[in-house]
């Protein structure tokens, strides 16, 4: 059972990879990127740099911290640490504003809360 989605993935990934040679054909480079674990075959241009995929894997994470439930033990910390991020990206070519520091020290004291229920649920459960 555990080759099965290996295969699936391989499957995936090569035939992506015979449709991303027509497009080089006609100019368009592109890359390939394969999570066999994950099940999941990602396609980049050219303009896509480190920064670029951090951005898109961050809105992945983004999408997880918005819709988990906040009574999930993690949530808060998950939530505020990507926010976190959020920040760092959206800002890595400038500098941080005032305005971005305040948020990003607001947030890690969130971090701080939450980490602290997350240990005291721990110790609740011993």
């Amino acid at each position: 059972m555990s080759e099965e989605p290996d295969r699936n993935v391989s499957q995936v990934a090569e035939r992506v990879k015979s449709a991303l040679s027509d497009l080089e054909k006609d100019g368009i480079m592109t890359k390939i990127g394969i999570d066999r674990d994950a099940g999941i075959v990602k396609v980049y241009t050219e303009k896509s740099d480190a920064l670029k995929k951090a951005s898109a894997g961050l809105a992945e994470i983004l999408e997880l911290a918005y819709t988990t439930a906040e009574h999930h033990p993690y949530w808060g910390m998950l939530y505020h640490a990507t926010e976190i991020s959020k920040i760092l990206l959206d800002r890595w070519d400038s500098d941080l504003s005032q305005d971005n520091a305040s948020e990003i020290g607001w947030r890690l004291d969130e971090i701080r809360m939450a980490l602290e229920r997350a240990g005291d649920m721990h110790h609740h459960h011993d």
